[in-house]
């Protein structure tokens, strides 16, 4: 009997009994993230995939590669880019190299919480932001979820305001917004390489770093540092992001499909990491010896006075002008009409 004789006996048995296959999809959908299987990012694209697929019916199959298999992020993005894979992970920081305007997003004391941040980034003006970007770099953002925001921890003293910044020697990753932001505030902005962190900090090489609260939570820092403070400098946002010519190729009600689904996974991800960054992780670094400050709100704004106008020097230098005068103007109307909401 031949391969092809025996595949068509079991078709004719399966469907005799009244059983059949299910179609192939009409679209595949490749992906690829950075993080581990336990994350609650993984968590979000699992909800993407689960809702694409049902939604549509199985006409869009999705095919999810987490924890890098694929790849850094920028690899996987360059993928995406070219078409070899439909969609991948991006971050804050990664995006801007794809798509300049991007490196807004990054700003410190942009943003006064996660839920702003992302309002923004889903708001009218930002929308813009985004069509531009899938037209000049082939890359669209489907959905952006918040991870948490980067905090300062060191061990010379709390830093209640801005000036208690003064001489503390603050690891920075290598980006110059980071490095004017902790000059501008008085401190020494030391880069230290990821892999050589821990060690600086325990030989007292530098005396702080700024991370998100998982981040010392899950690395150990509390062993090595004794004072954090809550000054939400940074927001870190994790997005979904597709080849725009795969996106226009999908019929309108299957790009309805993925948008909805890119949401939903983004909200996933968000409620979990929004608990932990809240609630669990910093009641186990308290409980682990770290001392933790919240800044009062009149101890928040020296932060953001401090750094505003080097911030938006920066960044004037780098893009357009009116753009950077935009972004600020539109945060600022969109507080002032969520204080109307509520009068």
């Amino acid at each position: 009997m031949t391969a092809q004789f025996k595949i068509s006996a079991v078709a004719g048995v399966l469907l005799a009994f009244g059983v059949t296959t299910a179609p192939a999809a009409d679209f595949t959908i490749r992906a690829s993230h950075a993080e581990s299987t336990e994350s609650p990012l993984h968590k979000g694209w699992q909800v993407f995939e689960a809702y694409v697929e049902s939604a549509s019916g199985g006409a869009i199959d999705v095919e999810i590669a987490p924890a890098g298999q694929l790849g850094s992020m920028t690899d996987a993005l360059e993928q995406v880019k070219i078409g070899a894979i439909q969609m991948a992970h991006g971050d804050e920081q990664v995006m801007s190299t794809f798509y300049k305007p991007m490196m807004i997003l990054a700003t410190p004391y942009l943003f006064n919480n996660d839920q702003e941040g992302m309002d923004f980034v889903y708001g009218p003006y930002f929308t813009e932001v985004r069509e531009k970007m899938a037209a000049e770099s082939g890359l669209r953002l489907l959905s952006a979820a918040s991870y948490g925001f980067r905090n300062f921890t060191n061990n010379v003293r709390p830093i209640k305001t801005a000036s208690d910044m003064a001489g503390i020697r603050m690891r920075v990753p290598p980006s110059p917004m980071s490095l004017e932001m902790v000059k501008a505030m008085g401190g020494s902005p030391t880069p230290v390489p990821w892999e050589e962190l821990y060690g600086a900090m325990q030989s007292g090489v530098v005396d702080g770093q700024e991370n998100p609260i998982g981040v010392a939570l899950d690395y150990s820092f509390y062993q090595v540092q004794k004072n954090m403070t809550l000054d939400n400098h940074q927001l870190g946002l994790n997005t979904m992001m597709i080849n725009e010519a795969f996106f226009q190729s999908l019929p309108q009600e299957l790009r309805e499909i993925v948008v909805t689904g890119a949401r939903m996974g983004a909200a996933t991800e968000f409620g979990e990491r929004n608990y932990q960054a809240r609630v669990t992780a910093v009641d186990k670094l308290r409980e682990l010896g770290m001392e933790i400050y919240a800044p009062s709100p009149e101890e928040a704004a020296t932060f953001r006075d401090a750094v505003r106008e080097p911030m938006q020097a920066y960044l004037k230098s780098e893009l357009d002008p009116a753009f950077v005068d935009g972004v600020y103007g539109e945060i600022e109307a969109q507080r002032t009409a969520a204080r109307a909401a509520v009068e």
